[in-house]
C-alpha cells in the first residue's frame, strides 16, 4: 500500500483498482512525488520497461523474439496424486498440492491466496491466506472475477509470517521480481514462492446477475463449480451443466484485463493452468531454479504425477497462441519489449479484416 497514504484500493464490485485519496491534487499529482517518493512506480508490475526488468531480474537475460509464453526449464502435464486434494481444486489440482507441500516441507508459513466469501454462495472472491492445508483445500479452484491476493499481506505482517507464497494472476505474479530489481522497499522480502496463474482475463461480478441469471436463470448460489475451455462452463446444484459463449462474456471483461499483455505469467516460479484436451490435468510452465527443484521433489516423492506437456498438442497450441493473442492487446504507446516478435493477426481467407487470433 502506499506509505504516504496518497493511493487507495477498494476491493468491491465495480472498482477494484487504484484512486487517488488526495482529490485536491487531480489525477496527474502527487506531492509526494515532488519530494521523491516513487514507490508506487517502483512497485507497479506494468510500469515502463517492466518485461525486460523482470526478464532480466529472475532469468539474466530478455526473452527471445520467438518465447511467446515467455523462458521456461520445463513444461509439464501435472496432476495430484491425492485425490482429495485434486478432486477439490480445478483441473489436476496442481496448485492446491504445491501449498500443501511447501507448507509441509517448510518452505513457507502462509499463501496468499483467493477464497470465496462466506459459504461460498457469492462466488465473491476475496484475498487471504492458506497457513495450513485445510485452509489450502478450501481455497481450492478458480474464481474468475478478480481478487487482489496481495491485500492478504496486511493480515500475514499482522500474524508475524515472513515466509510466503503468492498465488495470481500475470498482473500480481509480475509485481514481485518487479519489486525486487526497482528496490521498492522491503514489502517483497517476505515473498520466497511466486505461483502464477494463466489467466486472459477476469470478469466484474456482476456478471452473475447481468447475464448468468438474467438470460440463463442461473443463480449463482446454486452453482458448484465453473471453468473456461473455450466455453464458460457451469455446473449446478442439482446436476445440470451450462455452456455460455464466451463472447457473451466479453461485456463484463474487467476494464484492465482488455489491455494485459501476459496470459502465461511468465515472471512466476512455476506458472499453471487449465487448458488443453483433458480436464484432469494441469499445465505447469517450470520457469526459475526453485520451481523446477520444488517440481522435480514432488515428482520424485510422488505428491504428483506428471507427464511431458508435448503429450497434448492442444494445450502446446493453445499455450502459445493464447500468449499471442494476450500480447496484441499491448497499447502501441507503451514500452515496445511486450510486442517483440508477435506475429500479425492473419488475415480472413476472403481478404476482408484480420481474424480475432
Amino acid at each position: 500500500s502506499c506509505p504516504h497514504d496518497v493511493i487507495g484500493y477498494e476491493h468491491a464490485e465495480g472498482k477494484y483498482k487504484p484512486f487517488h485519496l488526495e482529490e485536491e491534487l487531480g489525477l496527474d499529482n502527487c506531492i509526494h512525488g515532488e519530494k521523491g517518493c516513487t514507490s508506487c512506480t517502483r512497485a507497479c508490475p506494468r510500469f515502463r520497461a517492466w518485461e525486460p526488468e523482470a526478464d532480466m531480474h529472475l532469468f539474466g537475460r530478455q526473452r527471445k523474439d520467438e518465447e511467446m509464453y515467455g523462458q521456461y526449464r520445463q513444461l509439464l502435464l501435472v496432476r495430484a496424486a491425492d485425490e482429495v486434494t485434486h478432486k477439490k481444486g480445478q483441473d489436476g489440482g496442481f496448485v492446491g498440492a504445491m501449498l500443501i507441500w511447501l507448507l509441509k516441507h517448510d518452505y513457507i508459513d502462509a499463501a496468499l491466496t483467493s477464497f470465496v466469501e462466506g459459504d461460498g454462495s457469492s462466488w465473491k472472491a476475496l484475498p487471504g491466506l492458506a497457513r495450513t492445508p485445510e485452509e489450502v483445500l478450501a481455497s481450492s479452484g478458480s474464481r474468475y472475477t478478480y481478487s487482489a491476493n496481495t491485500l492478504a499481506m496486511r493480515d500475514a505482517e499482522k500474524e508475524g509470517l515472513k515466509r510466503l507464497a503468492l498465488v495470481g494472476m500475470s498482473c500480481q505474479s509480475s509485481a514481485l521480481p518487479i519489486m525486487w530489481k526497482r528496490k521498492a522497499g522491503k514489502v517483497g522480502k517476505p515473498f520466497l514462492f511466486n505461483i502464477g496463474l494463466l489467466c486472459s482475463k477476469t470478469f466484474d461480478d456482476a456478471i452473475f446477475e447481468e447475464l448468468f441469471l438474467a438470460k440463463y436463470g442461473l443463480k449463482k448460489e446454486e452453482m458448484v463449480k465453473m471453468n473456461i475451455k473455450g466455453v464458460f462452463q457451469i455446473w449446478m446444484r442439482d446436476g445440470s451443466y451450462h455452456e455460455i459463449d464466451l463472447k457473451e462474456c466479453h461485456k463484463w471483461t474487467r476494464e484492465g484485463c482488455k489491455m494485459c499483455p501476459d496470459f502465461a505469467a511468465e515472471h512466476a516460479d512455476i506458472s499453471t493452468g487449465g487448458i488443453g484436451e483433458d480436464n484432469d490435468w494441469t499445465l505447469c510452465v517450470v520457469r526459475t531454479e526453485l520451481g523446477e527443484e520444488v517440481m522435480n521433489r514432488m515428482i520424485k516423492d510422488g505428491s504428483v504425477v506428471a507427464r511431458p506437456a508435448e503429450t497434448d498438442a492442444t494445450a502446446m497450441k493453445l499455450l502459445r497462441l493464447l500468449s499471442i493473442v494476450s500480447r496484441r492487446r499491448w497499447p502501441e504507446f507503451a514500452n515496445k519489449a511486450v510486442s517483440v516478435g508477435v506475429p500479425p493477426p492473419k488475415k480472413k481467407a476472403d481478404g476482408s479484416a484480420p481474424a480475432a487470433h
